[in-house]
């Protein structure tokens, strides 16, 4: 599975861990329609039900035809892969990013860092901008809030001058 994991690729749709335990449930649902429809007819083509647009990414991005039920086996194993061994990061915002905001960070961290980054997306409404960064052990502060209680002894300094005019 190791080589086969590493030739698969994981859609800019699929962001964060839920995303990908999100295909896993559509794909095992999609597994058991598929099935079930063998049972109760016998010899006629299976349409599939409607799928979301990532499990449609998934599948156009790697060559996946869920008709098939090695592609589906190799999809849930790709995703279980991708759920036990993906570096995850947790970016804490002010405000809810938007989609097309995520996609740049998620292509810029996926190019740079790991070709299989999960991004968790929190909110913290005390960091007024910017934003927080954690991984499993290192945090990262590049907020507002960070950089005016660094910059604290400086406006201090400054408030004392001008209250001495």
């Amino acid at each position: 599975m190791a080589g086969e994991s590493n030739s698969l690729a994981l859609p800019l749709l699929v962001i964060s861990p839920s995303d990908v335990s999100r295909l896993s449930r559509e794909l095992e649902a999609l597994d058991d329609y598929v099935h079930q429809a063998s049972l109760r007819k016998g010899g006629e083509a299976v349409k599939l039900p409607r799928t979301s647009r990532m499990l449609d990414e998934l599948a156009t991005a790697n060559n996946f035809n869920f008709l098939q039920a090695h592609d589906r086996k190799a999809a849930k194993a790709f995703l279980e892969h991708i759920r036990k061994e993906s570096p995850v990061v947790t970016m804490s915002f002010a405000a809810e990013p938007s989609s097309a905001f995520l996609a740049k960070v998620i292509t810029w961290l996926r190019q740079n860092i790991h070709p299989a980054l999960l991004l968790r997306v929190g909110l913290q409404p005390t960091i007024a901008a910017g934003f927080t960064l954690r991984t499993t052990n290192k945090h990262f502060d590049f907020s507002l809030r960070k950089h005016f209680d660094e910059q604290r002894p400086l406006l201090l300094e400054k408030l004392q001058k001008a209250g001495a005019k």
